[in-house]
């Protein structure tokens, strides 16, 4: 990227340069104020892109860009429009001598292609690419593994570091000339990293580097540690014994200070949606952040040390440390929702002033009061009970009027705990409209088939060409209701037809623990439609085909992923109790 960014650069100046010192310094002024415009649009138009973007289908694509769009076209546009308007303004260029139009043209050029290339940087810095694009990374883990590995730190920096310059004019225009209530650089005081390290995630960058609003929640705070004054290595102690390693994004070590944690509760929006992970939770130690403020306004960049959330075992908690390279903490199981504490270093007369989520802020008088756990021990026994992730929502009540009570060891085949789809097709037909796995298995999609592509006497003889289950990642079990005619828990039922029909559908295990429907199959005499859609859930029945009760031809079952382990008591729609389930379904 260096020689790329300097060669621009240059292209610029020369292009500036022939056209002299007046029109040069006009060009400038028009970029530095259309810059201005694009900082200020950016984040509320990355937010409205990103909420703007479908979960799935052709434009799905806009959430991995929209951080990067929001600010490159704005400042493209009010570029040109200011150019225009400045054309207008002053038509007529001056003529001075031609050293000082060759000199003076091609330094405002290049000041003009530094904030322009600069902004370039940034915009595609917050797009969803190779951490290692082009070879630039400007934050990485910390090289030094005796003082903490593990750790986000700035890294590269360009021969010709035009997006660091931009985020230094920028950032001290919105504390002078361009200040305003909101200041760029209190908000943001390392914006040329943000980007990047919404982007850290497995498979060099490949997993989701933006979220909406709505896909999260704050449940609650925590701090550890008597007051912030602590010793930071007593605070970061594993078990008692040897201490965590960590630097701050400066590369260097905090001394004292507090232990600052935030639980967070991610919606099923919040999922990956791609061939790999998805249906999980995936998150990185840069996708999360703090902003810590010194007692005189100044604001620093912090990242989590660790993450506390639940094991693969269910019921089981444990503390992941971010203490090497390549760390990343996914979702075990199959619950809708899923809660993770994340810890941050808050050093000696810091506190928070928000946190960013993928990039979206959450304003510090926005959270929680926290849980104070005077020490390491106290709050390790809180993570082993589960006790430190529990949120202070009441329990949920459901309308038990209308329930009906299942004797699942005879349910009639109205319930499946298999992955097997309702009817085989062939692999040609399934990747016209999902994204099927290396091993034959639907990954993901929405999609319909005729009779005549699916089933066993349609279908290629060849295994290799067909067909014939859902893909579920690892701890995760599937289950399939039928809810068609006939199903003493179907959506023909007095309970069914008494639930609203945009609350979701959910099967709760003896635990209290959710999982929302991600599909369904439907089945008639002319087609099938299926849906699998392990990272977004369905808004209720009426994201499901049409039942009728004269038609006696449609099949209809509902998908759900589920922990493995767990015991399914209860088939829920909004909270309108539909069946019990005795015994539980188990897997």
């Amino acid at each position: 990227m260096n020689l790329l960014v300097i060669a621009l650069v240059l292209a610029i100046a020369y292009a500036w340069m022939v056209r002299g010192v007046f029109s040069s310094m006009l060009h400038m002024l028009c970029a530095l104020i259309a810059g201005a415009i694009a900082f200020a649009a950016w984040e509320p138009l990355s937010l409205m892109l990103v909420n703007a973007s479908p979960e799935r289908g052709f434009f799905s694509f806009l959430e991995s860009i929209a951080w990067g769009v929001a600010l490159i076209v704005p400042f493209a546009v009010s570029f040109l429009l200011l150019r225009m308007l400045s054309d207008k303004i002053v038509p007529n260029n001056i003529k001075n001598n031609t050293a000082i139009d060759y000199a003076g043209g091609a330094l405002f050029g290049a000041v003009t292609g530094v904030i322009s290339i600069g902004i370039l940087v940034i915009g595609i810095g917050n797009m969803r690419v190779a951490t290692n694009f082009l070879g630039y990374q400007p934050l990485w883990y910390s090289a030094d593994r005796a003082q903490g590995a593990g750790s986000l730190v700035k890294n590269d920096s360009l021969w010709l570091p035009a997006d660091k310059l931009v985020a230094k004019v920028y950032g001290n225009l919105s504390k002078g000339t361009m200040s305003s209530s909101q200041p760029l650089a209190y908000w943001y005081p390392e914006i040329e990293l943000a980007g990047f390290a919404s982007r850290v995630s497995p498979g060099d960058g490949a997993a989701r580097n933006a979220i909406r609003p709505d896909d999260f929640s704050i449940k609650g705070t925590f701090t550890v540690g008597p007051d912030g004054g602590t010793q930071i290595r007593d605070l970061l102690k594993i078990d008692g014994g040897d201490s965590q390693r960590y630097v701050d994004i400066n590369n260097e070590p905090v001394s004292s200070g507090q232990i600052f944690g935030c639980i967070l509760e991610f919606e099923p929006g919040a999922k990956e949606r791609g061939k790999k992970g998805a249906g999980q939770l995936v998150i990185s130690n840069g996708q999360v952040r703090m902003l810590a403020e010194d007692n005189e306004g100044n604001t620093q960049t912090v990242f989590p040390v660790s993450i506390v959330s639940e094991s693969s075992v269910p019921g089981r908690y444990g503390r992941w440390l971010f203490d090497a390279e390549d760390v990343y903490i996914t979702s075990t199981g199959g619950k809708s929702k899923v809660t993770m504490g994340f810890e941050f270093v808050l050093p000696q007369g810091y506190s928070p002033a928000a946190l960013y989520v993928k990039n979206v802020r959450v304003k510090a008088d926005e959270l929680p009061d926290p849980v104070g756990y005077d020490s390491p021990a106290r709050r390790d026994l809180a993570v082993r009970s589960g006790s430190i992730l529990e949120g202070t929502a009441d329990a949920i009540e459901y309308n038990t009027e209308n329930a009906v009570t299942i004797d699942t060891s005879d349910s009639g085949g109205h319930i499946d705990t298999t992955t097997r789809m309702l009817e085989i097709v062939g692999s040609v037909a399934a990747k016209r409209n999902f994204t099927v796995s290396d091993t034959n298995e639907i990954v993901g999609g929405q999609g319909s088939f005729l009779l005549e592509e699916i089933g066993r006497r349609n279908a290629p003889n060849s295994k290799k060409l067909r067909v014939e289950r859902y893909a579920i990642g690892s701890g995760q079990s599937m289950v399939k209701l039928d809810v068609g005619a006939g199903s003493p828990f179907g959506f023909l039922t007095e309970a069914a037809r008494a639930a609203p029909l945009d609350q979701p559908l959910k099967l709760v295990d003896e635990n209290g623990n959710v999982y929302e429907a991600i599909g369904f199959e439907y089945l008639d005499r002319e087609i099938m439609e299926l849906r699998y859609t392990r990272g977004s859930t369905l808004t209720g029945v009426s994201d499901t085909p049409t039942l009728s009760t004269t038609r006696d031809d449609q099949r209809l079952r509902i998908l759900f992923i589920i922990t493995d382990g767990v015991n399914i008591d209860r088939f829920v729609i909004g909270d309108e109790l539909i069946a019990r389930f005795s015994p539980a379904i188990s897997n």
